[in-house]
C-alpha cells in the first residue's frame, strides 16, 4: 500500500474508533459502576464523607472516581481516548488529564465529576504536574517538543518552554523551578525549567531516559527513575548533580515522595512490590506485595494510607502504609481498560 493509502486506512480507523469511543462514553454516563447503593456519586461528593481518587484507564476514555471511605468504584467519567498523566489542584476542585491520542488537557468539576472543559496545548499531551499552590500547572506536550505552562484560575497559557520529547516532571516546593524529563533518543536528560520567566536555564545529562520524579519536601534533592536502572536516584538541586542512588527493585515506576515519617515509595513492577525507601539510612524499609505490574502512586493527606494501580491485574491496592499491609484490593478496570495514573482529592 502506498503512503497515501496508508493515511486514508489510519484515518478511517481513527474515525471507527472515536465512534466506537463516542458510544462508549454514552454508556458511561448512563450507566454508575457497580451494584446501586443508597447516595448516588454527587450526594457522596456534596456530603464530604471522604475524598475521592481518579484513575486513568489507559485502554480507555475515561476515569475511574473512587471513594476512599467505603473503597469502592463510585462511576466513569469519560474524558479522553487513551488518558495519560493527571494532576489535582490542592483545593481538590478540579482534575486535569492529559491525552497519548489529542491534543487536548481535559478539566474534571469534581463537584459534578464531569468534564466541563478541554485546553488545546498540542499532540501528546501527558506528564502533568501542578505547583503546591496550584496556580500552576506544568503539561510536558510530547508530540510538539515543548512544555506548556498553565494558569489553572483562567485555564490559559501562559508560557510554552521547547524541550525535546518531554516527559513527566515536577515542580519544586516554591513552584518556581521545574525538572522535566527529557526522553529524546541519544540525549536524555533533566531539563531544568525557570517558571516565571518562562525558560529553559539547565539541563542534567543522563545515561538513561527519565521516568517519574519528585521532589523532597525541603526541595534540596530530586527524586527519580531512569528507563533500565534499578535503583532511585538523588538531585542535589543546589548543585544539580546526580549524588546517589538508593537500592530498588527491578524496573522502578510509580515515585512519591512523603514525609520523613515514611522515606520514599516506589512501585517495582516485575516484583510486583510498593518499596519504601529510607534515605538517610540508603536502605529498603519496607516491602508490601501489591498486584501484577504496579504502576501509578498516590496517598491520602494525611499519608497514612497509599493506593496504589496495577496494570496487570486491573486493580487497585490500598494499603495502610503505618502497619505497611494491604487492606483492600478493588477491580478497577470493569469496562476493560487498565489503570495506571492516579490523584487523591486532599482534604477539604
Amino acid at each position: 500500500m502506498n503512503s497515501s493509502g496508508k493515511r486514508t486506512s489510519s484515518r478511517r480507523f481513527a474515525a471507527l474508533r472515536a465512534s466506537l469511543v463516542a458510544g462508549l462514553f454514552l454508556t458511561l454516563a448512563c450507566v454508575p459502576a457497580g451494584k446501586p447503593a443508597s447516595a448516588s456519586p454527587l450526594e457522596l461528593a456534596s456530603a464530604g464523607r471522604a475524598p475521592k481518587a481518579y484513575i486513568a484507564l489507559h485502554d480507555e476514555g475515561a476515569l475511574a472516581v473512587f471513594d476512599t471511605g467505603t473503597n469502592r468504584v463510585l462511576r466513569y467519567i469519560p474524558v479522553s481516548l487513551d488518558p495519560s498523566g493527571l494532576a489535582v489542584t490542592p483545593d481538590g476542585h478540579k482534575v486535569y488529564v492529559g491525552s497519548d491520542e489529542l491534543s487536548t488537557v481535559g478539566v474534571v468539576d469534581t463537584a459534578t465529576d464531569r468534564l466541563v472543559a478541554r485546553i488545546e496545548v498540542g499532540p501528546s499531551p501527558r506528564g502533568l504536574s501542578i505547583s503546591r499552590d496550584g496556580r500552576r500547572l506544568l503539561v510536558s506536550v510530547w508530540g510538539a517538543d515543548e512544555v506548556v505552562i498553565i494558569d489553572t484560575t483562567t485555564d490559559r497559557i501562559t508560557g510554552r518552554v521547547p524541550i525535546a520529547k518531554p516527559d513527566r516532571s515536577a515542580i519544586s516546593p516554591d513552584g518556581r523551578i521545574a525538572y522535566v524529563g527529557s526522553t529524546s533518543l541519544g540525549d536524555p536528560a533533566l531539563a531544568i525549567v525557570d517558571l516565571d520567566r518562562p525558560a529553559k536555564i539547565g539541563k542534567v545529562a543522563l545515561s538513561y531516559a527519565p521516568r517519574a520524579l519528585a521532589f523532597s519536601p525541603d526541595g534540596k534533592s530530586l527524586y527519580f527513575t531512569a528507563d533500565g536502572v534499578d535503583s532511585l536516584q538523588i538531585l542535589d538541586t543546589g548543585r544539580n548533580k546526580v549524588v546517589g542512588g538508593l537500592p530498588a527493585g527491578a524496573s522502578p515506576h510509580g515515585l512519591l515522595a512523603s514525609s520523613a515519617a515514611h522515606g520514599e515509595i516506589i512501585a517495582s513492577q516485575p516484583r510486583n512490590e510498593l518499596e519504601i525507601l529510607d534515605p538517610g539510612r540508603n536502605t529498603i524499609s519496607g516491602i508490601v506485595r501489591v498486584g501484577r505490574s504496579p504502576h501509578g502512586i498516590a496517598t491520602s493527606a494525611d499519608e497514612r494510607t497509599a493506593y496504589v494501580t496495577n496494570e496487570g491485574s486491573g486493580d487497585l491496592s490500598v494499603i495502610d502504609l503505618v502497619d505497611r499491609k494491604v487492606i483492600a484490593t478493588v477491580s478497577i478496570d470493569t469496562i476493560g481498560g487498565t489503570p495506571r495514573e492516579i490523584v487523591v482529592q486532599p482534604l477539604p
